[in-house]
Parts: C-alpha cells; sequence; structure tokens
C-alpha cells in the first residue's frame, strides 16, 4: 500500500484537472481546490469516520498538478489524513483506496493514450 501517487501525461494541467474530476467524481470524491492546481480530492466526511471510526470512511488526498517539459503534466497525490480515527483497520483503509484511486487514473489515462508513466 503506498502513501502517494505520481502520474506523468501527455497533456497540459488543466486537461490533468479535468480528468482526475471526470474520473474520481462518480467514484464520490468532491474536490476542493486552494489555487489552479493545488487542492484535495475528499470522500466521506470527517465528523462520521471520528463517530463511527473503521465504520465510515474519510478519505483525504493532496492533489498537486503542474507541467512538466514538452507539453506534458504530473499529477501528484500525497495522503492528506492517516485514517487513524479508525484505528489500524482506517489506516489501511486509506493506503488501500489510494491503490485503488491509482489503478482507476492509470486506466484512464491508458484509455485515452495519455500515459506516459506511473
Amino acid at each position: 500500500m503506498t502513501d502517494s501517487v505520481r502520474l506523468h501525461l501527455n497533456g497540459t494541467p488543466d486537461q490533468a484537472v479535468q480528468l482526475l474530476e471526470q474520473t474520481l467524481q462518480p467514484e464520490g470524491f468532491r474536490f476542493t481546490w486552494e489555487a489552479p492546481g493545488v487542492g484535495l480530492a475528499e470522500k466521506g466526511t470527517r465528523t462520521k469516520a471520528m463517530l463511527l471510526g473503521v465504520l465510515a470512511t474519510h478519505y483525504k488526498y493532496k492533489v498537486q498538478v503542474y507541467s512538466a517539459p514538452e507539453g506534458t503534466a504530473l499529477i501528484e497525490l500525497h495522503l492528506g489524513n492517516s485514517g487513524f480515527s479508525g484505528g489500524m483497520v482506517g489506516v489501511a483503509k486509506v493506503r488501500k483506496k489510494l491503490d485503488a484511486v491509482q489503478n482507476l487514473l492509470t486506466a484512464a489515462l491508458q484509455s485515452r493514450g495519455l500515459l506516459i508513466g506511473a
């Protein structure tokens, strides 16, 4: 299980942000952008996770999207919370979900022929 994801793709940062949203919003993630290409992807609520522990989900990932050489872009996702409110099971769930997010994004990029590297 990973604590960060890095994907390199053909396209601009704006296209990468659009792809992120199109891929993860149907999975229940909402995005909060603090600045262009910098924000949070979040699913569930912290309050429910605090009250219900492992029975509730709260996934929070820091997102950075930026330009790379030759008209490409990089997407990086990092853990935004530890999942500790759900104990060791919660920690594992947050990391396992990040693996699933990486698989979803990789598949979306591959299907569009945009993935350069993961």
